[in-house]
């Protein structure tokens, strides 16, 4: 490179180091006992202190679901991190009830994974989140959907 000079000062702006992530992370209140009744097909489940009276509503499908999660066609790794994200934003946003739509498992070759996956997550990593949950009335999708009933925000 002919005719040019190098520079008298170098102008280097110094650059501050980034900020933290604006990510949250979410920390779940401790798993809870829960005290579950069922036939196999139907089921039911309750944390210590919640009457059969507001159970025997819940399956009634008397409580209104506020929001709905369907997961059907998901892998059960992907469905329990999407119902998590679901359960405690629903928390924050004060909603008292909401429908999981998750399938009877009939299309599935190995009995219903995905409704065994996701009962599983609201009985236990997720347990802190639920006052109660029942299998939703067939109008609202029968064995394939549970209502869960989220336990207040503190």
């Amino acid at each position: 490179m002919n005719g040019v000079t190098p520079l008298a000062v170098r102008d280097r702006v110094v650059v501050p180091p980034a900020a933290p992530s604006p990510v949250k992370v979410v920390e779940l209140p401790p798993e809870v006992k829960l005290t579950v009744d069922g036939d196999g097909q139907r089921y039911a489940a309750r944390a210590a202190g919640v009457s059969h009276a507001q159970v025997s509503e819940l399956r009634a499908g008397k409580v209104r679901a506020e929001a709905t999660l369907d997961l059907h066609g998901e892998r059960v790794e992907a469905a329990v991190a999407r119902l998590q994200q679901f359960l405690v934003e629903s928390r924050r946003l004060g909603r008292r009830c909401v429908l999981v739509i998750h399938g009877k498992g009939t299309h599935s070759e190995h009995g219903a994974p995905l409704r065994e996956g996701v009962l599983h997550a609201l009985l236990g990593q997720l347990s802190g989140l639920v006052h109660a949950l029942a299998s939703a009335t067939r109008a609202d999708g029968g064995e394939g959907a549970t209502y869960v009933m989220l336990r207040g925000g503190k």
